[in-house]
Order: C-alpha cells, then structure tokens, then sequence
C-alpha cells in the first residue's frame, strides 16, 4: 500500500469516527456546535504544541492570517457545524453520506481553477456521482422521520465547503510553511468562527454534569481529530487536492457502517444503490495512477 493510499484510508476512517462521536456526544446533550467548538480548540492547542516542540509555530503575516481563516471556515468550522446537527437530528449514516460528493465537487473546482485538466472519462464520473447524489438525497427527505428536509439538504453543504477547502488550500499554500503548523492554525481559526455559537449556549456544556461522560467523548474527539487534521495535512501535501478528495467516498462508507454496528441505524437498498452510483463516479475521476 502506497503513503497516499494510507493516508487516505486513514483520514477517512477518522472522519468517519469524528460524525459518529458527535452523535453519542448530542445523545449525551452536548450541542453540535460547542462539540465542533471544542474538538477544534482542543486539537488546535495539541497541535500547536506539538508543533512547538519541533520548532516550528505558524506565521502571523497578513497572507498566513487569510489563510487561517478560510482554511478553517471551510475546512473546520463549516463542514463540522453542519455535520455534527445532521449526525444529531438525522444520524451519523446521513451525516457521513454527503462526504462521498466531495470528490466530484472538488474535480469541478481544479478544472475550474486550471491545477487539473478536464477529461471526458472524468466528466462522466462527475455526472453518475451526480446520479447518485440525487437518490440518495431523495432517499434521505422520504425518510426523514420527523427532521426538517432543510436540514438533510443542509448537508450537501458540507461536501461543498470540504471540496472549496481543499483547492482553496492547495492554491494559497503559503511557501515554506510546514504542515503541522497550518493545521494547528486552521483548527484555532475555525474554533475562533464557532465560539459566537458556543457563547449564545451558554454554560450548557458544564450543566451536563461530570456523570453525563462529555468530558470524555471530547477528549476522545480531540484526540481523534488532532491525529486526523496532522493526517489531512500530510496527504494534501503529497498528493494534492483530487486525490485528498477521496477520503470523502472513505469517509462516508466507513462512516455508514460504524452507524449501523455502533447506533443500529437502517440504510435503504436505494441508498446503497445512490451510495454505488457514486462510487462509481468516485472511480472515473480518480486519477488511474496514485501518488506515491
């Protein structure tokens, strides 16, 4: 197995886990955005620790700053905001789902931007994920048991704001900066735009009590995404924006299993089949070789 497709499997075994900690965290009463809040502060500070024992720490001129701050709205706050309600009033199998779009989104946006050239083998993946999307979603609002069709649409944001995070960051890389440093950066950046949400629920997270086990689940949460965004970080750098997009079809497979083993939850044959359709689509856009 090459580093690339270790790294990938990896990152979106984590990613995985991360959707389905949130739900345990919100049956325990932890909202989705104090959850998101204090995984990316806790993993931020882990991070920029380790970072400072390596002699590295990130760089606070005007283009780092920016960086930080696009970075991790649309890598962290974003996506986890988002997810983390979805995996609460829907469930983790369809909070994990939509991850299987970035990878096409993400095609999309480097031919885009011109860091990928467009090809008809590619184009037609685009559109059977397309497909796929599209029963899947359907699948999701027929069954959506009492949740808001808005919030399971909500969803499609998050394959949305990973894929625009991942070209964003491979186009604004700021030169000379090590991995390790950024993501610790991007993690305190993305608690920075979560903390309004954390403020208006005020002293809810200490109210649960020390019984509730929440301060637990996010030290195990922490933990898991402070090995996942130092991961993240390695295979964008290895392997650029497309292939790092695969961790989403990763994600959302490993993300419906850990849900039906660990939360009972039931998946449709129609999203198995919407699920298959992209990752058939998944497979077109991959490049045939894999970086090293």
């Amino acid at each position: 197995m090459s580093t690339a497709l270790a790294l990938l499997v990896s990152v979106g075994f984590l990613i995985a886990l991360t959707v389905n900690l949130a739900k345990g965290a919100a049956a325990i009463g932890i909202a989705g955005p104090e959850f998101a809040f204090w995984m990316a502060l806790g993993a931020g500070v882990v991070l920029l620790a380790l970072a400072a024992g390596r002699g590295e720490r990130p760089a606070l001129t005007r283009e780092h700053l920016v960086y930080y701050a696009l970075a991790g709205l649309l890598a962290v706050a974003a996506p986890n905001y988002i997810g983390f309600e979805v995996a609460a009033r829907a469930g983790a199998a369809y909070a994990s789902v939509p991850y299987a779009l970035s990878p096409l989104i993400t095609y999309a946006l480097a031919v885009s931007v011109r860091i990928d050239a467009p090809s008809g083998r590619r184009i037609a993946g685009l559109v059977l994920g397309c497909v796929g999307t599209a029963l899947v979603v359907a699948n999701m609002i027929a069954r959506a048991d009492g949740t808001s069709p808005a919030w399971l649409l909500a969803a499609l944001l998050v394959p949305l704001s990973v894929a625009f995070g991942n070209v964003h960051r491979t186009l604004y890389w700021p030169k000379g900066s090590a991995p390790l440093a950024l993501a610790a950066a991007m993690l305190l950046a993305g608690a920075l735009w979560l903390s309004p949400f954390v403020a208006a629920n005020g002293t809810q997270l200490l109210a649960l009590g020390p019984a509730s086990g929440a301060g637990a689940i996010i030290a195990a949460q922490v933990g898991v995404s402070a090995l996942m965004y130092v991961l993240y970080f390695q295979l964008q750098r290895v392997a650029g924006p497309v292939y790092l997009s695969q961790i989403g079809y990763v994600a959302a497979g490993f993300g419906v299993a850990i849900a039906v083993a660990v939360f009972a939850e039931t998946v449709t044959l129609a999203m198995l089949a919407g699920l298959a359709l992209i990752a058939g689509g998944v497979f077109l856009v991959t490049p045939r070789r894999s970086p090293a």
